[in-house]
Protein backbone atom coordinates (compact mmCIF):
# COMPACT_ATOMS: atom_id res chain seq x y z
CA UNK A 1 0.00 0.00 0.00
CA UNK A 2 1.42 3.48 -1.30
CA UNK A 3 2.31 6.02 1.98
CA UNK A 4 0.19 8.33 2.14
CA UNK A 5 -0.18 12.19 3.63
CA UNK A 6 -1.99 12.98 6.90
CA UNK A 7 -5.25 13.33 5.31
CA UNK A 8 -8.81 13.63 7.00
CA UNK A 9 -12.17 12.90 5.03
CA UNK A 10 -15.17 13.99 7.05
CA UNK A 11 -18.73 14.85 5.94
CA UNK A 12 -18.19 18.37 7.06
CA UNK A 13 -14.33 18.58 7.34
CA UNK A 14 -11.67 17.53 4.67
CA UNK A 15 -7.82 18.84 5.11
CA UNK A 16 -4.26 17.07 3.44
CA UNK A 17 -1.53 18.03 5.56
CA UNK A 18 2.04 17.50 6.44
CA UNK A 19 2.96 17.65 2.60
CA UNK A 20 6.49 17.57 1.50
CA UNK A 21 8.40 20.92 0.20
CA UNK A 22 9.30 19.76 -3.05
CA UNK A 23 9.88 23.77 -4.13
CA UNK A 24 11.73 26.52 -2.25
CA UNK A 25 10.27 28.61 -4.91
CA UNK A 26 6.85 28.11 -4.15
CA UNK A 27 5.05 25.18 -2.52
CA UNK A 28 2.06 23.68 -0.76
CA UNK A 29 1.78 23.04 2.93
CA UNK A 30 -1.60 22.09 3.88
CA UNK A 31 -5.60 22.46 2.06
CA UNK A 32 -8.77 21.59 3.33
CA UNK A 33 -12.78 22.23 2.95
CA UNK A 34 -15.14 22.85 5.92
CA UNK A 35 -18.97 22.92 7.02
CA UNK A 36 -18.92 25.30 9.66
CA UNK A 37 -21.02 24.89 12.90
CA UNK A 38 -22.77 28.08 14.21
CA UNK A 39 -20.13 29.89 16.07
CA UNK A 40 -17.15 27.83 15.39
CA UNK A 41 -14.07 29.94 16.02
CA UNK A 42 -10.85 28.73 15.56
CA UNK A 43 -7.61 30.62 17.26
CA UNK A 44 -5.87 33.05 18.69
CA UNK A 45 -3.24 31.13 16.72
CA UNK A 46 -0.33 31.85 14.83
CA UNK A 47 0.83 30.09 10.96
CA UNK A 48 4.13 29.61 10.11
CA UNK A 49 3.03 29.83 6.43
CA UNK A 50 0.56 32.32 3.89
CA UNK A 51 -3.12 30.57 4.38
CA UNK A 52 -5.82 32.03 2.65
CA UNK A 53 -8.93 31.47 3.14
CA UNK A 54 -12.10 31.22 0.66
CA UNK A 55 -15.57 32.20 1.92
CA UNK A 56 -17.96 29.76 -0.49
CA UNK A 57 -21.00 30.40 1.52
CA UNK A 58 -22.17 32.14 5.20
CA UNK A 59 -21.10 34.79 7.58
CA UNK A 60 -18.21 34.93 9.42
CA UNK A 61 -15.25 37.64 11.34
CA UNK A 62 -11.83 37.64 10.84
CA UNK A 63 -9.46 39.25 13.49
CA UNK A 64 -6.04 40.21 12.60
CA UNK A 65 -3.73 42.22 15.21
CA UNK A 66 -6.67 44.65 16.40
CA UNK A 67 -7.88 44.82 13.11
CA UNK A 68 -11.80 43.15 12.86
CA UNK A 69 -13.58 42.10 9.32
CA UNK A 70 -16.58 40.96 9.08
CA UNK A 71 -16.84 38.25 5.77
CA UNK A 72 -19.82 36.33 3.53
CA UNK A 73 -19.47 34.78 0.61
CA UNK A 74 -16.93 35.54 -2.31
CA UNK A 75 -14.95 37.06 0.60
CA UNK A 76 -10.84 36.05 1.21
CA UNK A 77 -9.17 36.66 4.03
CA UNK A 78 -5.42 36.11 4.73
CA UNK A 79 -3.20 35.23 7.26
CA UNK A 80 0.57 35.83 7.14
CA UNK A 81 3.15 34.38 8.69
CA UNK A 82 3.80 34.57 12.45
CA UNK A 83 0.81 36.77 13.18
CA UNK A 84 -2.02 36.13 15.73
CA UNK A 85 -5.11 35.94 14.18
CA UNK A 86 -8.70 34.90 15.13
CA UNK A 87 -11.85 33.67 13.24
CA UNK A 88 -15.37 32.62 13.80
CA UNK A 89 -17.90 31.72 12.18
CA UNK A 90 -21.68 33.84 12.38
CA UNK A 91 -24.27 32.11 14.93
CA UNK A 92 -27.27 32.22 12.52
CA UNK A 93 -25.43 32.07 8.96
CA UNK A 94 -22.10 29.80 9.56
CA UNK A 95 -19.82 29.96 6.63
CA UNK A 96 -18.16 26.98 4.35
CA UNK A 97 -14.97 28.25 3.06
CA UNK A 98 -11.94 25.97 1.66
CA UNK A 99 -8.10 27.23 2.11
CA UNK A 100 -4.82 26.58 0.72
CA UNK A 101 -1.60 27.05 2.79
CA UNK A 102 1.24 28.25 0.78
CA UNK A 103 5.19 29.46 1.34
CA UNK A 104 8.36 29.43 -0.33
CA UNK A 105 10.32 33.02 -2.06
CA UNK A 106 7.42 33.94 -4.45
CA UNK A 107 4.88 33.59 -2.35
CA UNK A 108 4.87 37.34 -0.92
CA UNK A 109 5.03 38.21 -4.46
CA UNK A 110 1.81 36.05 -5.50
CA UNK A 111 0.00 37.62 -2.50
CA UNK A 112 0.86 41.04 -3.93
CA UNK A 113 -0.43 40.53 -7.32
CA UNK A 114 -3.47 38.95 -6.04
CA UNK A 115 -4.23 42.25 -4.35
CA UNK A 116 -3.23 41.52 -0.51
CA UNK A 117 -0.93 43.29 1.56
CA UNK A 118 -0.38 43.94 5.07
CA UNK A 119 -2.62 46.56 5.36
CA UNK A 120 -5.18 44.80 3.05
CA UNK A 121 -6.28 41.52 4.48
CA UNK A 122 -9.34 41.23 2.63
CA UNK A 123 -10.66 40.69 -0.84
CA UNK A 124 -13.16 39.18 -3.35
CA UNK A 125 -13.17 36.89 -6.11
CA UNK A 126 -16.14 35.65 -7.85
CA UNK A 127 -14.45 32.59 -9.44
CA UNK A 128 -15.23 30.70 -6.93
CA UNK A 129 -16.14 27.22 -8.83
CA UNK A 130 -12.27 27.54 -10.14
CA UNK A 131 -11.17 27.78 -6.63
CA UNK A 132 -13.03 25.48 -5.32
CA UNK A 133 -12.23 22.68 -8.00
CA UNK A 134 -8.93 23.30 -7.35
CA UNK A 135 -8.63 22.36 -3.86
CA UNK A 136 -11.11 19.57 -4.29
CA UNK A 137 -8.46 18.32 -6.98
CA UNK A 138 -5.77 18.69 -4.04
CA UNK A 139 -7.31 16.83 -1.64
CA UNK A 140 -7.82 13.82 -4.65
CA UNK A 141 -4.40 13.98 -4.98
CA UNK A 142 -3.67 12.92 -1.70
CA UNK A 143 -0.90 9.75 -1.93
CA UNK A 144 2.45 10.20 -1.85
CA UNK A 145 3.49 9.40 -5.41
CA UNK A 146 5.34 11.40 -7.85
CA UNK A 147 2.54 12.42 -10.03
CA UNK A 148 0.40 13.64 -7.28
CA UNK A 149 3.31 15.67 -6.45
CA UNK A 150 3.16 17.78 -9.61
CA UNK A 151 -0.57 17.42 -9.29
CA UNK A 152 -0.47 19.15 -6.24
CA UNK A 153 2.28 21.84 -7.39
CA UNK A 154 0.27 22.83 -10.64
CA UNK A 155 -2.92 22.67 -8.35
CA UNK A 156 -1.57 25.61 -6.27
CA UNK A 157 -0.06 27.55 -9.03
CA UNK A 158 -3.65 27.18 -11.03
CA UNK A 159 -5.77 28.43 -7.84
CA UNK A 160 -3.34 31.59 -7.29
CA UNK A 161 -3.08 32.12 -10.89
CA UNK A 162 -7.24 32.52 -10.54
CA UNK A 163 -6.98 35.01 -7.93
CA UNK A 164 -4.26 36.74 -9.70
CA UNK A 165 -6.15 36.88 -12.88
CA UNK A 166 -9.20 38.49 -11.63
CA UNK A 167 -7.66 41.20 -8.92
CA UNK A 168 -5.55 42.62 -12.52
CA UNK A 169 -8.51 42.16 -14.88
CA UNK A 170 -10.60 44.19 -12.23
CA UNK A 171 -7.71 47.06 -11.08
CA UNK A 172 -7.34 47.23 -15.45
CA UNK A 173 -3.61 47.70 -14.81
CA UNK A 174 -1.43 46.09 -17.33
CA UNK A 175 0.66 43.32 -16.90
CA UNK A 176 3.77 45.08 -18.25
CA UNK A 177 5.29 46.30 -14.76
CA UNK A 178 5.81 42.60 -13.41
CA UNK A 179 9.27 41.90 -14.91
CA UNK A 180 11.53 44.16 -15.92
CA UNK A 181 12.22 45.44 -18.88
CA UNK A 182 15.38 43.96 -19.47
CA UNK A 183 13.95 40.58 -19.01
CA UNK A 184 11.11 41.54 -22.11
CA UNK A 185 13.66 42.34 -24.32
CA UNK A 186 16.09 39.04 -23.61
CA UNK A 187 12.90 37.29 -24.66
CA UNK A 188 12.32 39.39 -27.56
CA UNK A 189 15.79 38.70 -28.87
CA UNK A 190 15.56 35.10 -28.51
CA UNK A 191 12.29 34.84 -30.16
CA UNK A 192 13.92 36.83 -33.27
CA UNK A 193 17.14 35.16 -32.92
CA UNK A 194 14.71 31.64 -33.38
CA UNK A 195 12.07 33.24 -35.85
CA UNK A 196 13.72 35.49 -38.10
CA UNK A 197 13.50 33.72 -40.71
CA UNK A 198 9.97 33.78 -40.84
CA UNK A 199 7.26 36.64 -41.79
CA UNK A 200 7.23 37.96 -38.25
CA UNK A 201 6.26 41.11 -37.23
CA UNK A 202 7.06 43.47 -33.75
CA UNK A 203 3.17 42.67 -32.81
CA UNK A 204 4.01 38.83 -33.54
CA UNK A 205 6.89 39.40 -30.61
CA UNK A 206 4.78 41.19 -28.29
CA UNK A 207 2.16 38.85 -28.36
CA UNK A 208 5.02 35.79 -27.80
CA UNK A 209 6.21 37.50 -24.90
CA UNK A 210 2.54 38.72 -23.60
CA UNK A 211 3.11 42.19 -23.52
CA UNK A 212 1.49 45.58 -26.01
CA UNK A 213 3.99 46.42 -28.78
CA UNK A 214 4.08 50.06 -27.91
CA UNK A 215 5.42 48.73 -24.37
CA UNK A 216 7.55 46.70 -26.04
CA UNK A 217 9.07 49.03 -28.15
CA UNK A 218 9.61 51.33 -24.99
CA UNK A 219 11.40 48.67 -23.56
CA UNK A 220 13.64 48.43 -26.42
CA UNK A 221 14.38 51.79 -26.86
CA UNK A 222 15.84 52.26 -22.97
CA UNK A 223 17.41 49.10 -22.97
CA UNK A 224 19.55 48.85 -26.53
CA UNK A 225 18.55 52.27 -27.41
CA UNK A 226 16.86 51.25 -30.76
CA UNK A 227 12.81 49.87 -32.11
CA UNK A 228 12.66 46.20 -31.89
CA UNK A 229 11.64 46.56 -36.05
CA UNK A 230 15.32 48.17 -36.27
CA UNK A 231 16.53 45.99 -34.24
CA UNK A 232 15.15 42.75 -36.40
CA UNK A 233 15.70 44.65 -39.92
CA UNK A 234 19.32 44.64 -38.32
CA UNK A 235 19.54 41.46 -37.48
CA UNK A 236 18.29 40.19 -40.90
CA UNK A 237 20.57 42.01 -42.98
CA UNK A 238 23.96 41.15 -41.18
CA UNK A 239 22.27 37.55 -41.84
CA UNK A 240 21.80 38.05 -45.30
CA UNK A 241 25.55 40.12 -45.75
CA UNK A 242 26.59 36.86 -44.06
CA UNK A 243 25.21 34.62 -46.47
CA UNK A 244 25.81 36.80 -49.71
CA UNK A 245 29.92 36.52 -49.07
CA UNK A 246 29.80 32.71 -47.63
CA UNK A 247 27.46 31.26 -50.40
CA UNK A 248 26.57 31.15 -53.73
CA UNK A 249 23.12 31.21 -53.22
CA UNK A 250 20.98 33.28 -55.64
CA UNK A 251 19.43 36.47 -53.70
CA UNK A 252 15.91 35.90 -53.73
CA UNK A 253 16.47 32.66 -52.29
CA UNK A 254 18.38 34.58 -49.61
CA UNK A 255 15.87 36.89 -49.04
CA UNK A 256 13.53 33.89 -48.01
CA UNK A 257 15.50 32.79 -45.53
CA UNK A 258 16.05 35.83 -43.54
CA UNK A 259 12.04 36.40 -43.43
CA UNK A 260 11.02 38.34 -46.75
CA UNK A 261 8.97 36.94 -49.14
CA UNK A 262 9.82 39.74 -51.97
CA UNK A 263 13.60 39.87 -52.89
CA UNK A 264 12.63 43.35 -54.46
CA UNK A 265 11.82 44.37 -50.77
CA UNK A 266 14.58 42.63 -49.67
CA UNK A 267 17.33 44.47 -52.17
CA UNK A 268 15.88 47.64 -51.35
CA UNK A 269 15.99 47.40 -47.75
CA UNK A 270 19.62 45.91 -48.11
CA UNK A 271 20.29 48.73 -50.20
CA UNK A 272 19.36 51.28 -47.37
CA UNK A 273 21.10 49.19 -45.06
CA UNK A 274 24.70 48.64 -47.14
CA UNK A 275 24.24 51.54 -49.31
CA UNK A 276 24.79 49.10 -52.58
CA UNK A 277 22.18 46.43 -53.56
CA UNK A 278 23.02 42.70 -52.80
CA UNK A 279 23.94 41.84 -55.89
CA UNK A 280 27.12 44.77 -55.74
CA UNK A 281 27.97 44.07 -52.31
CA UNK A 282 28.22 40.12 -53.28
CA UNK A 283 30.77 41.54 -56.03
CA UNK A 284 33.06 43.23 -54.20
CA UNK A 285 33.10 40.72 -51.23
CA UNK A 286 34.49 38.36 -53.91
CA UNK A 287 36.90 41.24 -55.25
CA UNK A 288 38.01 41.78 -51.30
CA UNK A 289 38.82 37.90 -51.04
CA UNK A 290 40.43 38.01 -53.90
CA UNK A 291 42.66 40.60 -53.21
CA UNK A 292 43.28 39.67 -49.53
CA UNK A 293 44.02 35.67 -51.05
CA UNK A 294 46.71 36.92 -53.52
CA UNK A 295 48.24 39.41 -51.43
CA UNK A 296 49.15 36.73 -48.81
CA UNK A 297 50.56 34.19 -51.47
Amino acid sequence: MEPRVKYTDSARYKCLEYLKQHSVELYLVYCGQEICDCGHSYGPAERQEYLLHYVVSGKGEFQAGERKYQLKSQDAFLIFPDEVTYYQADSKEPWTYIWIAFNGSKALECIHYAGFSDEKRVNSFSCGDTLIQCVNELLAAHQLTYANDLLRQSGLMRFLAAVINEEQARSQSPVVNEYSQQVYVDHALDYMTHNYHKNIKVSDIADYIGINRSYLTKSFKKVLQISPQEYLQNFRMNKAAYLLKATSLPVNMIAGKVGYSDALVFSKVFKNNYGVSPKIYRDSSEKEVLFSSKKYE
